[in-house]
């Protein structure tokens, strides 16, 4: 649903070593699958603030309850999960100007920039679930926009929160000129800051009033929850109860995805001394030795997690399944498209590829949901287009438009009973890196076909990146003006082989296709 996401234990601590970086940037599909493969119990939680569009009032007694009702229209209708301790969760839209607090009133917290909400179905320590309420579950009712008098209410309580830190001249002498407190560094300073002053001997009430003082002069300011766990945290470290290097570096390697280099696992476990630093680096060259990562590239310092894991394949089981995908001018009757496939359409420029796939759409739509996403068309083209077929109203064109002009892997959509047409890949440089793209787009299919439009130039088969464009696809199909090549084909449908013929068509108003003549294998000279 477009939210940030991270897995946390049943008392509520986050199973990541830091999830900071995710109240700037979404998970992926693939880090989420590795949590809860490592992690199956674990609760889902929903990062808050503007990364997810959301905040979320957290009420943890009756008392909280009726006053916050008293706040709020009774027409109101937004989502409201039951906690498994008695209390609610009211999520609404996100609203900037709420730091993330606790008991803003009356037992209400805040969950915004900084926080995270437990969401339903979470199991709580207790073993009582989280659950919605009846009729306003996340997927029945849209988070409403906060009602004027809960956030008038909500802000002047929390309007002016550390004001009694220090004064004017101490803050003047200690104010903080460098960009380490700016949203993005503020949680390795503060945690960098918190180290210092626990090292150097400072503790209690000082300690409290100095952390509290660098988190509100922060930009944004730092929610002081999490201040109270920076401090904590530090405390822990410094008395190295709590810090166990080479466990902390093997469940930073769990969590990561592509290549990293040491500052990266410095950064994520924020480790400081130099001390520190060189158990990190020792521990990841034991790594190295034993094979869990490897080095990457020319660099040093960079590795990547091996991922040794491989999926058998039961083919004494197996169905044998086709697609019963229709493609124009009866390819379909010489080639099978079987799940899991990638056709591939390599045309010139203006040669007809987007009315090739906009009938592709219209003969498997009925059959198969079909997802097009298109990085030329905005929606008045696309309606021009589609009103050009005159047999079939706009309102009976059943497919899901998109539009999507690169990372077509992040968005494609799995299953067998999905298509995916992109039109069209676009690579400027680089055009080795097709296959790469094609690769990731095949991994996420599992079961669902893609048909990918890409340039070509005149006079070559093979689309843009030569022979890498057709690793993958099993169909491979050559366009050019007025004339039609299938390339590759891997799975005949008859004994007899449909690689190198072509056909000859005309278009007409950008939509309709017409034969002219057969398929048939060009003489050669």
């Amino acid at each position: 649903m477009g939210f940030s996401v991270i897995p946390v234990k049943s008392d509520k601590k986050p199973l990541l070593i830091s999830w900071a970086e995710y109240q700037k940037s979404k998970p992926t599909e693939d880090t989420i699958k590795k949590w809860w493969n490592t992690w199956p119990d674990a609760n889902p939680a929903i990062v808050t603030g503007e990364i997810s569009n959301l905040m979320v009032v957290d009420v943890d007694s009756n008392r909280g309850h009726e006053e916050l009702n008293k706040l709020m229209p009774e027409s109101l209708i937004t989502p409201i999960s039951k906690t498994p301790s008695g209390g609610w969760h009211y999520y609404f839209t996100y609203r900037n100007g709420l730091p993330n607090k606790a008991r803003v009133f009356s037992d209400c917290d805040i969950r915004t920039d900084g926080g995270y909400i437990i969401a339903p179905p979470s199991i709580g320590k207790n073993g009582k679930p989280y659950a919605w309420l009846d009729g306003l579950s996340i997927a029945e009712a849209s988070p409403a926009a906060i009602p004027e008098l809960l956030y008038k209410k909500m802000h002047s309580s929390t309007r002016g929160d550390f004001k009694d830190c220090k004064n004017a001249s101490d803050f003047k002498r200690l104010q903080v000129t460098s960009g380490d407190f700016k949203q993005g560094e503020r949680d390795q300073a503060l945690f960098h800051l918190a180290n210092c002053l626990v090292k150097g001997g400072m503790s209690g009430t000082n300690l409290f009033k100095y952390m509290f003082f660098f988190a509100s002069h922060c930009d944004p300011p730092f929610p002081e929850k999490e201040v109270l766990a920076k401090i904590e945290s530090a405390k822990k470290r410094n008395s190295k109860a709590d810090f166990n290097i080479s466990q902390e570096v093997r469940d930073f390697i769990v969590t990561s995805s592509g290549f990293f280099l040491t500052s990266d696992c410095f950064k994520r476990l924020q480790v400081t001394s130099r001390s520190e630093k060189k158990a990190v680096v020792l521990e990841l060259l034991r790594l190295h030795k034993k094979g869990v990562i490897e080095r990457h590239g020319n660099k040093d310092g960079c590795y990547r997690k091996v991922d040794n894991e491989v999926e058998a394949i039961d083919f004494l089981n197996a169905k044998i399944e086709s697609t019963n995908l229709w493609l124009p001018f009866g390819i379909n009757e010489m080639v099978e498209t079987m799940p899991g496939n990638i056709i591939l359409l390599a045309g010139e420029p203006n040669a007809g590829k987007t009315g090739f796939l906009l009938n592709v759409i219209r003969e498997n739509m009925r059959k198969f949901k079909v997802h097009y996403f298109n990085s030329e068309m905005g929606s008045s083209e696309l309606k021009k287009r589609l009103n050009n077929f005159d047999d079939i109203a706009l309102s009976d064109w059943k497919f899901k438009a998109w539009e999507r002009s690169d990372n077509f892997a992040d968005v494609i959509k799995p299953g067998k009973d999905n298509i995916n047409i992109i039109d069209f890949l676009e690579i400027h440089e680089n055009f080795y890196e097709v296959g790469g793209l094609l690769a990731e787009i095949h991994k996420k299919l599992k079961g669902a076909v893609a048909i990918v439009a890409l340039q070509k130039n005149r006079g070559v088969d093979t689309g843009l990146g030569g022979f890498r464009s057709i690793e993958k696809p099993r169909l491979a199909l050559a366009m050019s003006p007025g004339v039609l090549k299938i390339v590759k084909a891997k799975n005949w449908k008859t004994s007899d082989n449909p690689n190198n013929k072509q056909i000859k068509f005309k278009i007409a108003a950008g939509c309709k296709l017409f034969k002219q003549g057969n398929w048939h294998k060009p003489i050669k000279e």
